[in-house]
C-alpha cells in the first residue's frame, strides 16, 4: 500500500499546473476538426474519454521520466519534494492504463496513445536514455506532444483530413520542439552530471535559446501567412502581437546568467500559450459572427481561401 507521503510526491512529479498544457493539445485538434468542417460537437464521451487518458499519459510519462532522472525538482512547472520512490512502477501502470483508456475511446485514438508510450518509454528508458539524445530526445517530444497529441483529438470528430488542419499540426510540431530546447536551457549542469548531451551541454543555453526562438517564430509565421492567405481567419492576425510579449520575455531571459530558472521558462512558456489562446478565441469569435450573419454555423466553410466543396454554402 502506498502511503501518504508517497502519494503526495506522485502529485508533484505529476506537475499539476502543466495539465492543462497537456490536455490542450488534443483538445485543440479536436476543436480544429469541428472548425475546418463547419460541424458541431458531438461525441463528446469520447472527447472526455480521451482527455482522461492524455491525464494518465501525461502523468506517465513524468513518473516514467522521474524514475530515470531520480530528481525534477528544477523541471518547468515542477515543485520542490523528493523523487517517487515507486516513480517507474506508477509510471508503467498509468501509461499502460492510458493506452487501455484511449482504446475504449476510439480504437484509432488507442493506436495513437500507443504510439506515445512507446515513445515515452524510449525517451526515459535507461538503457536507451532517448531524451540524453541531442536529435532523439526533442525529436520524441515534437511528434507526441506536438503532432500526435492533436491528432488523437481531431480522430474523435471523424471530419477529413485537409491542408489547413495539417499546417496547423505541423505548426504546433514546430512550436514543441521549440519549446523543448527552451525547457533544457536552465539545465546544463544537470543534464552535463548524468551524462546526456542535449544542445545545452554542447553548445550552451544560448543556443538553446536561439534555437527556441527560431523554431517558434517560423511556426508563428506559418500561422499568419496561411491567415494572410485566407486558410485561416484574417481576424488572427489581431492576436499575432500577443507574441511579441512572449518574445520581449526570451530577450530577457537570454541575459540571464546560465540559462535562467525553470520561473523564465515557465514565464514564456505561458504567454506563448495565452497567445495561442487567443488565436483560437479569435478564429471561434469569426465563426460566432459568420453564424449570426449567415444563420447557419459557417466556421472554416466560410474563410476566404480554406473552402470545403462538400460543405461550403452560397
Amino acid at each position: 500500500m502506498i502511503e501518504g507521503g508517497e502519494v503526495r510526491a506522485l502529485f508533484r512529479a505529476a506537475r499539476p499546473a502543466g495539465l492543462v498544457l497537456a490536455l490542450g493539445m488534443p483538445a485543440m485538434g479536436y476543436g480544429m476538426g469541428l472548425w475546418s468542417h463547419a460541424s458541431g460537437p458531438w461525441r463528446l464521451g469520447a472527447l472526455l474519454g480521451v482527455l482522461g487518458a492524455w491525464a494518465l499519459l501525461n502523468a506517465g510519462t513524468l513518473w516514467w521520466n522521474a524514475a530515470l532522472d531520480r530528481d525534477e525538482s528544477g523541471a518547468v512547472f515542477s515543485g520542490e519534494g523528493e523523487r517517487p520512490g515507486s516513480a517507474g512502477p506508477a509510471g508503467l501502470g498509468a501509461l499502460g492504463a492510458a493506452v487501455a483508456v484511449a482504446w475504449a475511446a476510439d480504437r484509432g485514438v488507442g493506436l495513437v496513445c500507443l504510439g506515445c508510450a512507446l515513445l515515452s518509454l524510449v525517451y526515459s528508458h535507461p538503457r536507451l536514455v532517448a531524451k540524453g539524445h541531442p536529435v532523439l530526445g526533442p525529436a520524441i517530444n515534437a511528434v507526441g506532444y506536438g503532432f500526435l497529441s492533436p491528432l488523437a483529438g481531431w480522430l474523435v470528430a471523424e471530419v477529413p483530413m485537409d491542408g489547413r488542419t495539417l499546417g496547423a499540426f505541423l505548426a504546433m510540431t514546430l512550436f514543441v520542439l521549440g519549446s523543448t530546447f527552451a525547457a533544457q536551457a536552465f539545465q546544463r549542469e544537470e543534464d552535463a552530471r548524468r551524462g546526456y548531451r542535449t544542445l545545452v551541454v554542447t553548445h550552451g543555453p544560448a543556443a538553446c535559446l536561439g534555437a527556441a526562438r527560431s523554431l517558434t517564430l517560423t511556426s508563428l509565421g506559418a500561422v499568419a501567412t496561411l491567415a494572410a492567405l485566407g486558410f485561416y481567419p484574417r481576424l488572427c492576425l489581431l492576436g499575432m502581437p500577443a507574441f511579441v510579449v512572449a518574445d520581449r520575455w526570451l530577450q530577457r531571459w537570454r541575459r540571464q546568467p546560465d540559462g535562467g530558472s525553470a520561473r523564465w521558462a515557465g514565464g514564456w512558456l505561458l504567454r506563448m500559450a495565452g497567445g495561442g489562446l487567443l488565436l483560437i478565441g479569435l478564429a471561434y469569435l469569426d465563426a460566432v459572427h459568420d453564424m449570426l450573419t449567415r444563420g447557419e454555423p459557417a466556421a472554416g466553410a466560410a474563410t476566404a481561401a480554406g473552402r470545403n466543396p462538400a460543405i461550403d454554402r452560397p
